[in-house]
């Protein structure tokens, strides 16, 4: 592991700790306000976005989107492009791999009642934006050691949108 490795999992760690002091401070658990994250790979992979949107979207949520983008030359539908959505590219980080704070700061001061890691792999930008971002509770799709999600979902075999989809909803069932 590079310096560049070591660093970004001190960052983990460190966004980690912050989460588990602020778990002391009971908040209702409730789904007013939704924040996405998302790394993209392709275009095709908005499918999942629209679909999770579209989801609590229909139980009255709010959702803010924070998309990275492999590829600073793809093409997004203008439909995702709103004042809810920020988009991000390699421009967008550190060497480090953060994202510059002013270009997460609308992100990152909302208080999210669910924050989703729509990510397929990890992807540190997306990770640590999870991490840091405030939140009554978090949900991821893979387990990595310093993750903060209260809630990871995976299945043995890869799962289609479909699936997930279903398995996100199942197993939100407790919140208002």
């Amino acid at each position: 592991m590079g310096l560049k490795g070591i660093i970004q999992n001190s960052l983990l760690r460190s966004a980690k700790r912050l989460e588990q002091k602020a778990k002391g401070h009971s908040r209702e658990v409730s789904l007013r306000l939704v924040g996405l994250v998302i790394y993209l790979d392709d275009v095709t992979e908005l499918d999942s976005l629209t679909m999770v949107k579209t989801l609590f979207t229909q139980k009255g949520a709010a959702c803010f989107s924070c998309i990275f983008l492999k590829d600073k030359k793809m093409v997004i539908p203008e439909e995702f492009l709103d004042e809810r959505t920020i988009m991000l590219d390699s421009n967008s980080l550190n060497w480090v791999g953060v994202v510059h704070p002013n270009l997460t700061e609308y992100f990152l001061q909302e208080a999210f009642d669910l924050i989703i890691n729509l990510s397929k792999d990890f992807f540190f930008p997306t990770s640590y934006l999870a991490s840091l971002a405030k939140a009554g509770i978090k949900v991821g799709r893979y387990v990595h050691p310093l993750s903060s999600y209260r809630l990871v979902l995976g299945a043995n075999e890869p799962c289609n949108n479909e699936g997930f989809i279903h398995l996100l909803d199942s197993s939100l069932q407790f919140i208002k």
